[in-house]
């Protein structure tokens, strides 16, 4: 019985790794290198991506509990912390103003920090899009998933940010460039000066 059982679990280990397509390298600027990869009966990219910071892990993840400064160009006072729901889970909502006709796009999502040692926490991102009312001028995005991880090594952090969003509706190429590079790459060189 478990030689039946470590044959399908070896089986679907494999039939998920054939169905991830690899990643595609679409920017590295500033030590900032952006990834996208298309994902299986979907057809938004998902991104990774990373740098290095010469500082402490403490001081990123408190940036990264701060919205919405890190958001890129989200608006302040209409990108906020929410709630603290315990559990080490922060919810956040985050407008993302696009040019007209597009409609805005908002999101709320909730991070769970997990710690795996001093050196090395991960925060779990997902979305919660019914936590708060929609607002009338937005769409909200239901769909996201992914991570941040930190991982501290001799005083350096590296950072990697790991995203699946759908922002809902049809977006002509420039806007879904704009939330898969652009965005990312505003983020993580406001993260870069963390600390500076």
């Amino acid at each position: 019985m478990l030689r039946y059982t470590l044959v399908l679990v070896f089986t679907l280990q494999s039939a998920l790794m054939l169905s991830q397509t690899p990643w595609s390298l679409k920017k590295n600027t500033d030590g900032i290198r952006i990834y996208t990869r298309m994902i299986p009966n979907s057809k938004i990219k998902e991104y990774k991506a990373m740098t290095e910071v010469k500082i402490p892990l403490q001081p990123i993840l408190d940036e990264l509990l701060e919205a919405p400064q890190y958001t890129g160009d989200c608006i302040s006072g209409e990108s906020y912390y929410v709630t603290n729901k315990g559990n080490n889970q922060h919810v956040f909502y985050a407008l993302k103003k696009l040019p007209w006709p597009i409609r805005d796009r908002d999101v709320v999502t909730q991070l769970t920090v997990e710690k795996i040692s001093d050196q090395k926490v991960i925060l779990h991102i997902e979305g919660l899009p019914s936590a708060i009312p929609e607002q009338e001028n937005a769409i909200r995005i239901k769909e996201v998933k992914g991570f941040w991880l930190l991982e501290e090594k001799n005083g350096t952090t590296i950072i990697t940010q790991q995203l699946y969003l759908d922002p809902e509706g049809s977006l002509p190429p420039v806007v879904t460039n704009s939330l898969l590079i652009k965005g990312p790459y505003k983020t993580f060189s406001h993260l870069q000066q963390i600390g500076s």
